[in-house]
């Protein structure tokens, strides 16, 4: 109720599924999922089930691709050779979020990368904050448009920001 007072923007990034699916039916402003990927990929603790995305789609949330390669491969392990994990594999969660809603305006890059691992552990070709560009060139050769590519890029995120910020 307090947050709601405020506008503020709510991330179930590491919500449980249950605390996941009340703060929605609780909370009726504006939602996200910073960093969480989809569990058809590995259905792990972090990822999320294809109802919460469909739910954080229905309410304009943005689902943060993470690009930590413990929540992208499971069969990924810390000395495991970053080739282990594609960057493919970042184009391929960001596809089946846009397929799964029906649109690009619930995908976005959500890097964690301040989460306390370095680049050994991103996917390949992910060495640096400006490599971040390679997923706008590999979506553009996977076939999304420029306009998806800049939403899924920052426009989503800053969309919901801009909603949540007042006027």
């Amino acid at each position: 109720d307090v947050m709601a007072e405020f506008n503020l923007i709510l991330d179930v990034s590491h919500m449980t599924d249950e605390g996941l699916l009340e703060a929605l039916d609780r909370y009726a402003g504006p939602v996200i999922a910073s960093h969480s990927n989809p569990a058809a990929f590995w259905d792990n603790h972090r990822n999320l089930a294809d109802r919460h995305i469909l739910r954080l789609a229905e309410r304009g949330g943005v689902i943060g691709v993470v690009l930590y390669n413990r929540f992208m491969n499971p069969a990924w392990h810390p000395r495991a050779s970053k080739a282990e994990t594609p960057l493919q594999r970042v184009v391929d969660m960001i596809d089946y979020i846009c397929q799964l809603t029906g649109s690009a305006a619930h995908a976005g890059i959500g890097t964690d990368v301040d989460g306390g691992f370095g680049a050994e552990h991103m996917p390949d070709g992910i060495d640096t904050v400006t490599d971040l560009l390679r997923i706008g060139d590999a979506l553009r050769a996977y076939g999304f448009s420029d306009a998806d590519v800049e939403a899924i890029l920052g426009g989503n995120f800053l969309r919901v920001l801009g909603g949540a910020l007042p006027v």
